[in-house]
C-alpha cells in the first residue's frame, strides 16, 4: 500500500460564527458556498473534487456519551487537486479571498486547514 501521487487534498474544518443559527449556516454551506466557490476561474482550473461534510449532532452526542472525543466543528470541506501548488493557487488567490473568503467569514470563524497526501484503504 502507498500514498497516492496523482492527487492531494486539503481539508478545511469550520465552526459557525457566534450569533449565526444552525439553519443560516447550513443554508450558506450547502447552497451558497458551492456556488461562489465553483464560479471562480482559479477553481475551474485547479480543483478536481470538492466534497462537504456536515456535523451530525445526534451521532456526535452518542460518540460523546461513549467517552469518545468529538471535534468541535460544524462542517468540513475536502478539496482535491493534482498538486499542493494547485490547491495553494486557489486559496491564496485574490479572486478567492475577495469572494469566497470574505463571504464565508460572515457565517463561520476562520477555518483550520489540513494538507494531506492520502491512501485509500477500503473503497467498497
Amino acid at each position: 500500500m502507498s500514498l497516492r501521487t496523482d492527487r492531494v487534498r486539503i481539508i478545511g474544518s469550520v465552526k459557525r460564527k457566534e450569533g449565526v443559527s444552525k439553519e443560516e449556516f447550513e443554508n450558506f454551506w450547502i447552497n451558497e458556498h458551492p456556488k461562489l466557490f465553483n464560479s471562480l476561474e482559479v477553481v475551474k482550473r485547479n480543483i478536481l473534487k470538492y466534497e462537504q461534510a456536515h456535523a451530525n449532532e445526534v451521532v456526535s452526542q452518542a460518540l460523546t456519551e461513549s467517552s469518545l472525543t468529538v471535534a468541535p466543528f460544524d462542517a468540513m470541506s475536502i478539496f482535491e487537486a493534482p498538486t499542493f501548488e494547485a490547491l495553494m493557487e486557489v486559496f491564496t488567490s485574490e479572486e478567492y479571498k475577495k469572494t469566497v473568503g470574505a463571504e464565508s467569514l460572515k457565517y463561520f470563524e476562520r477555518g483550520q486547514m489540513f494538507a494531506a497526501n492520502f491512501a485509500t484503504i477500503i473503497d467498497n
